[in-house]
């Protein structure tokens, strides 16, 4: 639930939060999620709700997008590295049978 925006403001009518970040549509229609609100920003216009809606769910989708390549890259490296483990017992068991 939102807060009273009275509640929330310093005397100089700046909000008080604990965190906070921009999500901009590019001109090229990609979303981004930005922190460093000290960004310029022109936007066309203001955003509307669904605009919102769906810039926030394809940042999400991004992140998860990243988080799964990560996690996929990780598991390679690991089998990458069992079959190399693999190769050297295989080759050294070779050289005994020699």
């Amino acid at each position: 639930m939102p807060l009273d925006a009275s509640e929330s403001e310093d005397p100089s009518g700046t909000l008080k939060v604990r965190t906070a970040f921009w999500i901009v549509q590019h001109e090229n229609g990609e979303w981004e999620a930005m922190s460093d609100l000290n960004t310029p920003v022109t936007a066309e216009h203001s955003a509307t709700v669904l605009e919102m809606k769906f810039g926030a769910s394809e940042v999400v989708s991004d992140i998860e997008a990243s988080k799964l390549a990560a996690i996929t890259a990780h598991q390679l490296m690991a089998v990458t590295a069992q079959m190399q483990q693999a190769a050297a017992n295989k080759s050294l068991a070779d050289q005994l049978k020699i």
